[in-house]
């Protein structure tokens, strides 16, 4: 039962995975197919309506522009002026039927009127009146009077439209009847008159109604001070008056999704730059879900036949992955029990996930913290032809946003070897400058060579292979430029041969180092490419110098991977070569020559049966494999050499500081400043070589003192702190009881 527990456990886990794989695509699937079906045709409808909704702006638009030239027209009227209208009864009768022209060209225009101000009397397409006569006979206001609009006629300085109640004739319920007025002569400051178009509110109505098809909602334009003028409502719980707030809440143009009294509904708007009105759509958004609703039972039986199908799969494929799973535990059962009691029990999940996310927060601040020189060590490693891995490099360059990858490289080795001095403050300003310096049509990043004494930087750039000695020219010019300018020297460069890409720095490196350290001919502060050495070889018969000199160069530098390439080349070179054999033990015996120089300069015993290896040989495959040998002792030398001077290096350092500790003046800046390294290559190499930060070292070093004073001598406290460097004896006394628990004054009765 215990076995068929865990195998069921294990089951489900599997059959659980398997429904999630198949759970996951549907559900995305059904998403898209609600986008589509709900999201998506609420926008299309949106869209629509929007759309319709800016053409019937136009539309009116176009009918106040009309209304507005006529109203221009009247105004310029020689027979519509005060004088002339009112010059006896023929020119009043005149005046009523120009009236009536006018109305004829504007047929959404019930009736045109022209008031004079001042007067009682209103001139119509349909007569003279009165103004009262006019509201109360012939189109029978509810809410307007002749006063009121007298009033309203002589106030209006600028376009106004107004909404009024009216019993027509021919109609037995009242209509509501827009008042559009213009006050002549247009824009001046002292109108004489004002044209009265009025209009039938259904004429507008009749042009917003199809706005809204076959969706409920509301349809209304508003004026420029938010009075509604025409509206057309189907099936909406909204009144004119809680749209028209809604439209206020959100006064930008387009479309809103908005809330009321708990219920949702899509809010399309446009205003007209040309009238200022707002024209508004209200929809209920609960009838594009409906609308969708409808193809409910259609939708639901495939998503059942589709998760049928789904869990009948993972079911299947559940039980054809458990199959192994089990009888691979059959074979390893009887291992189970040497293993009871050996697991380790591991706290809660959360716990876990928790504690590991801290952990992943601080490591990560400490990667923050340690990024430059993650960085630097990167580069050196490229440099030496420590990394290989192109993956590996190309994710740290992309981490890092190096922009090297797939370009052109070349490294330029800045000599600062000599006797001009350099400050540390110009030290630290020029590799600043360096780090990642942007040069014409390329971008190099430097880093501090200690051992070499000297800044190298790799140049990625790209451009035409024809053009490339020049662009190096230029580069190389720019950064001694950059150089001389910092720190008032003008340096020897050495520039390598451009390279396919960054994992083939180390070849340039090789090359830039080699120009500088073979080019006897070169004067201090000139530029110097590796490709010139080549010059020195007379003859196509003897093998490549520039190979030559890669190989020499690279067991220089510890590095065996370039160095046996570099041999590979050469041992090649010779195969290839057509000369006689005495010839070619010419060459094979200059190249030994070259090793044994070279172990002679680094100082490199060879062993008796590699000298024999190399004087014995009678194939070049006898001699190649002597000189691998030699590679490997030469390099791990060089390697083991390097350890030993940053050692020495080390206790030098230790023994300066332990020396001068006591000293007020004692800082990084001088310290790095004495030994001629930058401020952050000495506080890391502090750190690898003393396992202390400068800072904790010389404090460690003040405090032993400072220990050892108060237990052996009745020298004032004030006194021996200040004996030790320290000009801030507060400071002091608080550094001194968070290292020892206990003040000065304490620790020495303690130990007196």
């Amino acid at each position: 039962m215990k076995q068929s527990g865990k195998r069921s456990r294990l089951f489900k886990q599997i059959l659980l995975s398997h429904v999630l794989i198949f759970a996951i695509p549907f559900i995305v699937l059904s998403s898209v197919v609600y986008y589509n079906a709900v999201v998506r045709f609420k926008s299309e409808t949106e869209s629509s309506s929007l759309y319709k909704l800016t053409q019937v702006m136009n539309t009116f638009d176009l009918i106040a522009r009309g209304l507005d030239n006529t109203a221009s027209r009247i105004s310029i009227d020689t027979r519509l002026t005060p004088f002339m209208v009112k010059n006896g009864i023929y020119k009043e009768i005149e005046a009523i039927e120009e009236l009536g022209k006018y109305k004829a060209n504007n047929t959404i225009v019930d009736d045109l009127a022209l008031y004079f101000h001042g007067d009682e009397r209103l001139y119509s397409s349909s007569g003279m009146n009165s103004l009262d006569t006019f509201t109360k006979q012939v189109y029978r206001f509810t809410d307007l009077d002749g006063a009121r609009l007298g009033a309203q006629l002589n106030e209006t300085r600028f376009p106004a439209i107004r909404r009024a109640q009216a019993q027509l004739s021919g109609s037995e319920n009242a209509q509501n009847v827009l008042t559009y007025m213009f006050p002549i002569p247009r824009n001046s400051q002292s109108p004489y008159a004002t044209v009265l178009f009025l209009i039938r509110e259904s004429m507008m109505t009749d042009l917003v109604g199809p706005i809204l098809g076959d969706f409920n909602g509301s349809v209304y334009v508003s004026d420029t001070e938010g009075r509604i003028i025409a509206s057309r409502s189907r099936e909406i719980k909204l009144t004119d008056a809680e749209a028209a707030k809604l439209s206020e809440a959100n006064d930008g143009e387009g479309v809103h999704d908005v809330s009321y009294d708990n219920e949702r509904y899509s809010l399309m708007k446009v205003k007209s730059e040309v009238s200022g009105w707002s024209y508004v759509i209200v929809m209920p958004t609960s009838q594009f879900l409906g609308r969708v609703l409808e193809m409910r039972t259609f939708i639901v039986l495939i998503c059942l036949a589709v998760v049928a199908f789904g869990i009948a799969t993972a079911v299947l494929l559940s039980t054809r992955q458990y199959r192994p799973i089990r009888h691979i535990a059959e074979h390893v059962r009887p291992l189970a029990g040497r293993l009871q009691g050996s697991g380790e029990r591991r706290g809660n999940e959360l716990d876990l996930i928790r504690d590991t996310v801290q952990a992943t927060k601080d490591l990560m601040e400490q990667i923050d913290e340690q990024r430059p020189i993650v960085r630097e060590q990167f580069f050196v490693k490229l440099l030496r032809g420590a990394l290989r891995d192109a993956g590996e490099v190309d994710t740290f360059m992309e981490r890092e946003n190096l922009a090297i990858s797939g370009k052109t490289c070349f490294v330029a080795v800045v000599s600062m070897e000599g006797n001009d001095y350099v400050s540390t403050q110009n030290r630290e300003e020029l590799l600043r400058l360096l780090s990642e310096v942007e040069l014409p049509q390329a971008v190099g990043y430097g880093v501090e060579m200690i051992q070499d004494n000297a800044i190298v930087i790799l140049v990625a750039f790209s451009g035409e292979e024809e053009a490339n000695r020049e662009l190096q020219g230029h580069i190389a010019r720019e950064i001694a430029r950059q150089f001389e300018a910092c720190c008032g020297i003008k340096p020897t460069i050495g520039v390598g041969t451009p390279v396919s890409g960054p994992l083939e720095a180390n070849r340039s490196y090789i090359e830039a180092s080699a120009a500088i350290e073979h080019n006897m001919r070169a004067h201090r502060g000139d530029i110097i490419f590796f490709d010139e050495l080549s010059q020195w070889q007379e003859s196509n018969d003897w093998y490549s110098v520039e190979e030559q000199i890669r190989l020499v160069q690279s067991m220089k530098q510890g590095n065996k991977v370039a160095a046996g390439a570099a041999l590979d080349s050469l041992m090649n070179d010779l195969r290839g070569k057509q000369v006689s054999l005495f010839y070619l033990r010419c060459m094979c015996f200059d190249l030994i020559n070259t090793f044994l120089r070279t172990m002679n300069e680094l100082q490199v015993n060879i062993q008796p049966e590699h000298r024999q290896g190399l004087t014995e040989f009678t194939t070049l495959e006898q001699l190649g494999a002597g000189m691998y040998s030699l590679i490997e002792d030469i390099c791990n030398h060089v390697n083991a050499n390097k350890e030993n001077k940053n050692s020495e290096l080390g206790d030098r350092i230790r023994s300066y500081v332990q020396a001068n500790f006591k000293d007020y003046d004692l800082n990084l800046e001088k310290i790095s400043d004495h030994f001629q390294m930058s401020l952050s290559y000495f506080s890391r190499f502090m750190k690898e070589q003393t396992g202390y930060t400068f800072t904790d070292y010389v404090t460690h070093l003040r405090m032993e003192e400072v220990k050892r004073l108060l237990k052996e001598t009745d020298i004032p406290i004030k006194d021996i702190v200040a004996s030790v460097g320290y000009a801030d004896v507060p400071n002091f006394m608080r550094k001194f009881k968070k290292s020892e628990g206990l003040t000065p004054g304490q620790f020495r009765k303690l130990y007196s």
